[in-house]
């Protein structure tokens, strides 16, 4: 008896495939930073529409899956592709680590090399460079936050950083129309105090596909409430500074009545909160480090 094998017909091959859009909420990846990996690097090679539009595929997804998975380790992305390379050929990436001189550090000296000069124009070129190439993510852990610390504090971090926020809100901005979803993430602070960060949170929520709503400047806790009262935001991240500290028992017993999952960032505040034994009340989760805090609360939406 003779066995005939099945093959898909090319619509039905065409019927599996995606938009570049799609790739992005299944990755995490926006799609300024596909387009950059495939045309600076050649990391993709998506089909193309008669009309010229990318399609993907399954096996795209476990590729930019594994492109995340080489640079989450520090390797810079222009040298992915060889190992990606490399373990398609069968061979051993185990030897693989990533080099202490590499591409990061060159881009962490010519950032604050430009800041310390007050070079707007190339911090500008310097911050987009590394946010085409990369996810918010990874442009924030090991672009910005060592920058900014290498700067120090004073006139040079200060320039360095409104320079960072004014790319960011933009960014931030653009991202808003690309997301579908009716829910929103409140991301906040007190006045001015945070505002680079809640703009760096809500650059990498919108590369997950998270839509924000972003307010910085509240003047008072109490107008946090107002706010989360709208049913559109499901979940709220809060930089509480440190004058919050002497007032977390109070905060924290707000935020719990707000009944939604928050993430409340401030090493003093945690401080606070963790000598009365308060780090979780509830759906209310305390975090002394913003990274950390903000990649919990990313986990967190995901899982939702």
């Amino acid at each position: 008896m003779t066995h005939t094998i099945l093959r898909p017909s090319a619509e039905q091959a065409d019927e599996a495939r995606f938009p570049i859009r799609e790739l992005s909420l299944k990755t995490g990846v926006n799609s300024v930073t596909l387009r950059a990996w495939e045309r600076r690097y050649g990391l993709l090679k998506p089909k193309r529409t008669d009309k010229g539009h990318r399609l993907y595929d399954q096996g795209d997804v476990l590729r930019v899956e594994g492109i995340l998975r080489w640079i989450q380790q520090g390797v810079a992305v222009s040298k992915v592709r060889a190992l990606l390379e490399q373990e398609t050929a069968g061979e051993s990436t185990a030897s693989a680590k990533p080099d202490p001189n590499n591409e990061w550090l060159d881009w962490q000296q010519a950032l604050v090399v430009a800041a310390k000069a007050f070079q707007e124009e190339k911090v500008l070129q310097l911050y987009q460079d590394v946010f085409s190439q990369y996810p918010a993510e990874i442009a924030v852990r090991d672009g910005l936050l060592p920058s900014f610390e290498q700067l120090g504090k004073g006139a040079e971090l200060a320039f360095c950083e409104s320079v960072v926020l004014t790319a960011l809100m933009h960014r931030v901005g653009q991202g808003k129309g690309q997301s579908k979803s009716a829910t929103k993430v409140l991301i906040t602070g007190l006045s001015s105090q945070r505002i680079l960060w809640c703009y760096m949170a809500a650059a990498m929520l919108l590369d997950k596909g998270v839509a924000c709503l972003v307010l910085p400047n509240a003047y008072h806790s109490d107008d946090w409430s107002t706010v989360v009262s709208v049913p559109e935001v499901h979940s709220v991240l809060v930089f509480c500074d440190n004058e919050l500290a002497a007032k977390s028992a109070d905060i924290l017993t707000q935020m719990d009545q707000w009944q939604k999952p928050v993430a409340a960032i401030g090493a003093g505040f945690w401080l606070a909160a963790h000598e009365a034994g308060t780090t979780r009340v509830g759906q209310v989760s305390v975090y002394s480090e913003a990274l950390e805090g903000v990649l919990a609360f990313i986990a967190n939406c995901q899982g939702r």
